[in-house]
């Protein structure tokens, strides 16, 4: 497991932890912008094999890391926002208590699981943590627990399997995620759907014009093959747009996980907002819905649950 900090206001420092086992907790703060350097920063502090867990039942131990966290004495902790690269599913159920000390500390949990992960028996405990703080849960490969990669030739992308231009920066999951300049959520839904249909989402006032950042998950655990697509709609009737999911097999960038970010304009105006969305069968799916803001807001934005 593999985490990483940001102060919002005011400081803007940034802090990495390293927490595998509860009674190891290592804080390392820093005023250098790690955003730009995410792929060096989890190279240098990988997992050390020594502290592993010695079989699949044994959860993670998340939550009372999370918990220690906040309850440090050694920096500030109101208005963290967090990344959590997860391997290994808690085995807590509930998640109330850990919610609730996130949100009295008006702090964001992002979480990434992997999709092939070493077990432990919650497997949305996490998601749920993110979902109830305005956070995003992806579910990826752990390919996709990079900020970048170079794809400098042919040969490289036959080796990623990439069917995408060389000499090109790809950003991965960790390059779409919240967790530099688009930091401030402004906009949070969840909601839930089953086959094919249209939706009526609760409005989005964009409260200075802009780029924000739209982050969609579109399932609640690890993808399978239900999902087809969607299609969000945003208009007024001075301005108009839609952020629409690729088609299935066409995108090797988004196809294996659940995550899907774009960035676009907004006005300073009344978006009404619609979600046009397709499954096959009828089991209930859940969605995460953000939108997040460069500018700072004088006014929290409520949680969600």
């Amino acid at each position: 497991m593999w985490w990483w900090f940001k102060w919002l206001p005011k400081d803007n420092l940034d802090v990495r932890i390293s927490a595998y086992e509860s009674d190891s907790f290592e804080l390392t703060m820093s005023s250098e912008v790690v955003n730009s350097k995410v792929n060096s920063t989890i190279a240098n502090d990988l997992p050390n094999p020594n502290q592993g867990f010695e079989n699949s039942t044994t959860g993670s131990n998340a939550f009372d890391a999370i918990e220690k966290f906040f309850n440090n004495t050694q920096a500030p902790v109101c208005g963290s926002i967090i990344l959590i690269l997860l391997k290994r599913y808690p085995n807590e159920a509930d998640s109330s208590r850990l919610v609730s000390i996130i949100r009295s500390h008006h702090a964001i949990v992002h979480v990434i699981t992997s999709s092939t992960p070493s077990r432990g028996s919650q497997t949305k405990a996490m998601y749920s943590v993110a979902t109830r703080t305005n956070g995003m849960g992806a579910f990826e490969p752990d390919e996709h627990f990079w900020d970048y990669y170079y794809l400098k030739d042919i040969g490289d992308a036959f080796k990623k399997k990439k069917k995408l231009p060389t000499g090109i920066f790809i950003f991965q999951a960790v390059g779409w995620f919240p967790i530099s300049g688009t930091l401030y959520p402004v906009y949070a839904t969840t909601i839930q759907v089953s086959g094919k249909g249209k939706k009526t989402l609760p409005d989005f006032y964009p409260s200075i014009t802009g780029s924000y950042l739209i982050a969609i998950t579109y399932q609640d655990h690890v993808p399978d093959n239900s999902f087809r697509s969607f299609n969000l709609h945003f208009f007024n009737p001075g301005d108009s747009g839609n952020f629409k999911s690729y088609p299935h097999g066409s995108s090797d960038l988004w196809d294996d996980g659940n995550y899907i970010a774009q960035s676009f304009w907004f006005l300073n105006l009344d978006y009404k907002m619609t979600l046009d969305y397709n499954y096959s069968g009828h089991n209930v799916q859940n969605l995460q819905i953000r939108v997040y803001s460069s500018f700072e807001s004088s006014n929290w934005l409520p949680y969600n649950d």
